[in-house]
């Protein structure tokens, strides 16, 4: 026979474990909750990134981007495409003192994520496109020094994810404009845009937010510089 006792513990028992499974229930689905809307918003940002054209449009999503990495700041895909922006509105910008500058802002979203994730293949590569965008504003002046640097991290890119096909694709465009005497010129860039379009066709991004650019752009320097020596 049971006591009026054991029954009371049993019941307090019951109500804390009860308890216990709503607190995680309620916690998951608010994680879940919240997780879910960051996606949302992080999709709707990368399609309107995948539309921008000037430098406004960049500059607009780059502040958006700002803003979702201070409250979501252990990931690394916002801070990934704020850098990007600015890097695209140095490509766009005519003015060399703000092209550096628009560069200056991107690395700091650069070094932010590479805190956060250091092995992360596709910031490496980022790191290595903004060393291009370095070069461009001062092609005698910066060539020699930041093509080393844009091969550096490549490098660390391609240790990370071999697969990567946008490694491939930037180590091409950096060999093609490097003088035949240090390896460079349109022979070795081509073995490299091929291997980067063999890898862009069988390339499956990690997940949704993923980058995807390059293949396009890979496709056409093949045709144009390398098909005739096929």
């Amino acid at each position: 026979m049971v006591s009026r006792k054991n029954l009371n513990l049993n019941e307090s028992k019951m109500k804390k474990v009860f308890f216990f499974i709503i607190l995680v229930t309620f916690t998951t689905g608010l994680f879940a909750q919240d997780n879910s809307s960051y996606m949302m918003v992080m999709v709707k940002q990368k399609k309107a990134y995948n539309m921008a054209r000037s430098e406004q449009d960049f500059l607009s999503l780059a502040n958006s981007f700002e803003r979702i990495s201070n409250a979501e700041s252990d990931k690394w895909h916002p801070l990934y495409y704020a850098g990007m922006c600015y890097i695209n509105m140095s490509f766009i910008n005519d003015i060399n003192p703000q092209k550096d500058a628009y560069l200056d802002k991107a690395q700091t979203y650069i070094d932010k994520a590479l805190e956060i994730y250091p092995d992360e293949s596709e910031l490496h590569v980022l790191q290595a496109l903004l060393y291009q965008g370095r070069i461009q504003i001062d092609i005698a002046q910066r060539g020699m020094s930041y093509s080393v640097k844009a091969n550096e991290a490549l490098e660390r890119a391609k240790e990370y994810n071999p697969e990567n096909p946008r490694v491939y694709y930037l180590s091409g465009l950096n060999i093609r404009h490097t003088p035949l005497t240090y390896g460079g010129g349109v022979d070795s860039a081509c073995k490299l845009f091929k291997t980067a379009m063999e890898k862009y066709k069988t390339y499956r991004p990690e997940h949704v937010l993923s980058p995807t650019w390059g293949g396009e752009r890979n496709q056409r320097l093949y045709n144009e510089n390398c098909v005739d020596q096929n």
